[in-house]
């Protein structure tokens, strides 16, 4: 069905200016279909300027609230009509309020949300992830409004900017299994998650405390495990041992878990690999008063250079430099001699000694 709009009531369908339009048809360009009618209140010309629209565009102008549905429209006959005798009321209403409606009855509401294959609960999701599956249920949902307006489907997917392929996926995941169906679960399955069971995660993490300083052999442990678990799971420990049996898991496996374990522990590590000592010389601020070690002048001298926070300028040649300030304090008496210098040398250390 095709449709005729004035020219004022076409300039915001198609969301252009009524000057564009007018030039157009005095152009005769063929990127907009016009005709001029007879205008029963007379004016310019004694022509009235119609262009023609199809109901696809008026709907998505209606939708995009860029026509109202009182807006004048006349039909093939050229006979006014309204909007709202085009499509019904209730497609009005429902593209309305077609943003405004929090559920996409796509499908029955699922009483359980967790996706049998991961085994995820949404709650528990990120919010990038949360708000990626909401933004695909509302395109959806879109989608779907724009259907029961009376729009085709490849209309409704280029308005939404959908591909089919993308929105054929997701609907069918969104039937089986909810708004969980729509989470990119890419990499989900690998992220803090292992193999290992819990008392093989306690083995390792207990093997790792106790050995884990210097060159740990990860090998070893991963025999260890496979005997262990011939005790506490009737494992084939000698089919194993032959090559006979399939592993429970890899070595690589193994130093995954600790590295993913330690990730955020990096004192613990520390402790274990490199010791106490080193552990509290990475971790922990420097403790202590120098002055109790020493009871006499003269007994240590600090020397110290870094640059000041100020623009001097030189008494010869008058240029502005940022100068260094070097300093020797006595430990025991706090007593000391600085200076400031263009250049923190060896030179002007001898110097700033001299003074001291």
């Amino acid at each position: 069905m095709v449709y005729f709009l004035e020219t004022k009531e076409a300039a915001q369908a198609f969301n252009v200016s009524t000057g564009a339009l007018r030039l157009a048809a005095s152009r005769n360009s063929n990127k907009y279909e016009w005709l001029k009618v007879d205008n029963e209140k007379g004016g310019r010309g004694g022509k009235k300027l119609l262009f023609k629209i199809s109901k696809d565009k008026l709907l998505t102008a209606f939708n995009q609230e860029l026509i109202t549905k009182n807006t004048l429209i006349y039909d093939e006959k050229m006979q006014k009509v309204k909007l709202s005798e085009i499509i019904t009321t209730d497609n009005l209403k429902t593209i309305n309020n077609s943003l405004k409606t929090s559920n996409l009855n796509l499908t029955e509401s699922k009483i359980n949300d967790d996706l049998a294959v991961l085994n995820l609960k949404f709650e528990n999701l990120s919010d990038e992830l949360k708000e990626d599956a909401k933004s695909k249920v509302k395109l959806l949902k879109q989608v779907e409004k724009y259907i029961e307006g009376g729009l085709t489907l490849k209309r409704a997917l280029f308005l939404c900017n959908v591909e089919w392929r993308n929105y054929s996926n997701w609907r069918s995941d969104y039937k089986k299994y909810g708004i969980l169906g729509l989470v990119d679960t890419r990499g989900l399955h690998r992220k803090d998650k292992t193999k290992l069971s819990a008392w093989m995660q306690e083995y390792a993490l207990r093997e790792y405390r106790t050995f884990g300083a210097g060159g740990f052999n990860f090998t070893e442990l991963w025999w260890q495990i496979h005997k262990e678990a011939a005790t506490k799971e009737n494992y084939d420990f000698i089919g194993f041992d032959l090559g006979e049996v399939k592993p429970l898991f890899s070595v690589k496996t193994l130093q995954n878990f600790i590295k993913n374990y330690y990730k955020d522990k990096p004192l613990e590590h520390c402790i274990i690999t490199q010791g106490l000592d080193r552990a509290k010389s990475k971790f922990l601020p420097a403790q202590g008063n120098q002055r109790e070690l020493y009871d006499m002048k003269n007994m240590c001298w600090q020397i110290d250079s870094s640059p000041a926070d100020i623009i001097v300028r030189d008494d010869e040649t008058l240029e502005p430099f940022r100068p260094h300030i070097l300093s020797v304090v006595d430990v025991f008496s706090g007593m000391g001699v600085a200076t400031l210098v263009s250049k923190s040398n060896s030179l002007s250390l001898t110097r700033l000694l001299w003074k001291a």
